[in-house]
Formats: C-alpha cells, sequence, structure tokens
C-alpha cells in the first residue's frame, strides 16, 4: 500500500466515513497535483474493494468489511 492509501485507512479507521474535502489534506502530492493524486488513490481503494462511495453529493466514503480487515493488517 502506498504512504496516502495508508493515510485514508487511518482516517476512515478512526471516524468511519470521511468525505473528500477531509481526505484531501492527507495526501502527499505523487507526480501530479493534489486533486489528481486524491481522485487517483480513492478509485484504487475503491476499485480494490477496500472502500465504497455513497452515491451522492458530496460523497462519503467508508471502509467494507474486507477494507477494515485489510486496515489492521496494514496498521
Amino acid at each position: 500500500m502506498t504512504l496516502n492509501e495508508l493515510q485514508i485507512l487511518n482516517l476512515l479507521q478512526s471516524n468511519t466515513k470521511a468525505t473528500y474535502s477531509e481526505i484531501e489534506p492527507l495526501m502527499k502530492i505523487e507526480g501530479h497535483d493534489k486533486y489528481w493524486t486524491t481522485f487517483s488513490t480513492i478509485c484504487s481503494l475503491i476499485q480494490s474493494g477496500v472502500m465504497v462511495s455513497d452515491n451522492k453529493h458530496p460523497s462519503t466514503y467508508s471502509l467494507t468489511s474486507y477494507g477494515r480487515v485489510k486496515a489492521k493488517e496494514v496498521i
């Protein structure tokens, strides 16, 4: 897992839910701008089944049951 993915896992373990605006300040820029880094990290975690988002604006992100197990493994 990347440092940014671990940052999101830590946030979601402590808060259970988070919005984009809560996640973005935690991101370290990885060669692109902060928006792209945040967006691609969120997409990666959703695609791998670690977290989900609700279908509204602004989205709220939370860990799946698999994500909670994975967070315990890597943190």
